[in-house]
């Protein structure tokens, strides 16, 4: 995890002057992929409801159209294109996870939507996964041959992928399929750029500017492009008509830059060639420092594997992958790392680490066992082993219902949040609860990561740590949606600190709520001493 805050607290001047990313220009789909063809339902590229999110989606009003698409979801629980439609808004949106889990329950319904791969394809890449988000790519643009969109979402998996070439192929469709469009000519500048092609590069760039003259990106990548060449009065005259725009974008202050660069003449400090593996590692860091944690992942993945034997790279993986719980990504990345970089103990101990976490989470203790103490034998460099061999069960667990495989974790917090609660599924509460803590330093106000560790502080005994917690957490959160549960806690720990008027009083609240849990709770052995009491009869 140090690589890592080292990583992303690195700045890099390829990132900060070349190949900047932008984001990619809205994509919400023509009504041909959104709704399905006529021959297969006949109404709905007629219907009104339909229509009216369209018109919304396609003016950039997500979160406008968004509460239409839950009005048809309750009058239409058959139905798989509002479920569908409500997954595309989400993706625009940048709720990536919630876009990807209700995108599933649409493909349950409805697998043959035509939206349905097209969907995956964006999801996919922005969730960090490569290969799902290739097959929904390229199985859309078999479906969408005429559809400039298409080959568009195609061509941004592929780049991230480190496939320039294939990408440009799909580009050059979309601009034959919509030749009014900029974005798709400067898409395949900014990728010519990656080869090293700066001709082509120029070419794709100055045609991006005679289709939108005042086309920021294209302006500012053609002033590099120049600069780097040494054409310094066609470059600053490039620059020079950006910043005069003095638009609300980022290109504007690099501008800026770039032209006090050539006033300095510093010019040579610039990168002139483009490193593949750098490219991605930079981009990489760029996108998860502005929370593209996912798309962060993607673009480590490629960097990692164009240049296998680099440990910093490797290592970045692995450590990402383990925060965002791609628990099969991070045991192949493991794997990848030890078998190309050479024997380096303090590596090979945090390794063996993780593998012992990796299995200890899927409840297979005894391969759990095997890795820790590998570790231990390798001196243990966080004593995270030791902890952990400690409090592991002697027995493998079934896998609880709380791994789901399908689950896709978007957000660094939530990931660490559903690790420690494994950990706590399997009574390893010392791991829970540095896990907790580590998801309130990122996230101070994570609610179910407080509950988690009042919980886990009742179930070691700390009573009065967790009175503590819950009780701010009522000051704070007097309405949450696990008020009714929190209640419940803080009676059993006021019962175990044989504090009978506070356990009342919170008991109190669950009568007034739902008394039919009163019955069960007398038999909780928390209540034992209390079972008495008119309020459990």
């Amino acid at each position: 995890m140090k690589r890592l805050k080292f990583w992303i607290g690195t700045a890099g001047l390829l990132t900060a002057f070349a190949l900047q990313a932008s984001p990619a220009f809205a994509t919400w789909p023509s009504i041909e992929i959104a709704l399905w063809d006529p021959h297969f339902a006949k109404q709905d590229r007629q219907d009104k409801e339909y229509l009216k999110v369209l018109e919304h989606a396609e003016k950039n009003e997500f979160a406008e159209a968004l509460p239409l698409t839950e009005k048809l979801i309750k009058e239409r629980p058959n139905k798989g294109t509002p479920l569908i439609l409500k997954s595309l808004l989400l993706y625009e949106l940048g709720r990536y996870r919630e876009a990807h889990q209700t995108l599933l329950r649409g493909r349950g319904i409805q697998p043959r939507h035509p939206a349905i791969h097209y969907a995956n394809c964006e999801v996919y890449r922005m969730l960090g996964v490569v290969d799902l988000s290739k097959r929904g790519c390229g199985i859309a643009v078999n479906q969408h041959q005429k559809l400039p969109e298409a080959h568009y979402e195609y061509a941004l998996t592929l780049a991230a992928n480190g496939e320039m070439n294939e990408a440009n192929l799909e580009l050059e469709l979309a601009a034959e399929l919509d030749p009014k469009s900029p974005v798709y000519p400067h898409e395949r500048g900014m990728n010519h750029f990656y080869l090293n092609d700066l001709p082509a590069a120029e070419k794709a760039f100055l045609k991006a500017i005679e289709i939108d003259p005042k086309h920021l990106d294209a302006l500012y990548q053609l002033g590099y492009l120049y600069a780097v060449r040494g054409e310094l009065e066609k470059s600053q005259s490039y620059l020079e008509r950006l910043y005069e725009m003095r638009t609300n974008h980022p290109k504007v202050e690099s501008a800026r830059k770039l032209i006090e660069m050539i006033k300095t003449d510093r010019v040579d400090e610039l990168p002139k060639t483009v490193i593949p593996h750098q490219y991605h590692m930079s981009r990489s860091r760029s996108l998860y420092q502005s929370g593209e944690y996912g798309l962060a992942l993607f673009e480590i993945q490629t960097a990692a594997r164009l240049n296998p034997k680099d440990k910093p790279t490797q290592e970045i993986l692995v450590g990402l992958a383990s925060l965002l719980l791609r628990l099969e990504l991070t045991e192949i990345s493991i794997e990848t790392m030890m078998a190309n970089i050479d024997s380096d103990p303090i590596l090979q101990a945090k390794s063996y680490q993780e593998m012992g976490d990796l299995y200890a989470l899927r409840g297979n203790m005894k391969g759990a066992r095997k890795f820790y103490q590998k570790a231990m034998e390798l001196g243990d460099p966080d004593n995270l082993a030791k902890t952990s061999l400690s409090e592991l069960p002697p027995n493998d667990h079934s896998i609880p219902n709380a791994l789901d495989p399908d689950e896709l974790f978007f957000l660094p917090a939530e990931a660490l949040n559903r690790r420690g609660e494994l950990f706590s599924h399997y009574g390893m509460h010392k791991r829970a609860l540095a896990v907790y803590s580590m998801v309130l330093r990122m996230a101070p106000n994570h609610l179910m990561a407080k509950l988690n560790t009042a919980a886990t502080h009742y179930n070691t005994g700390e009573y009065g740590r967790a009175i503590s917690m819950l009780e701010k957490i009522s000051m704070n959160h007097p309405n949450h949606e696990y008020i009714l549960s929190h209640h419940v806690l803080l009676a059993k720990c006021y019962a175990q600190k044989g504090d009978e008027p506070q356990m009342v009083r919170n008991l109190q609240f669950v009568r007034e709520n739902k008394p039919e849990l009163l019955p069960s709770l007398r038999e909780d052995p928390a209540f034992t001493k209390y079972r008495h009491l008119a309020l459990f009869r």
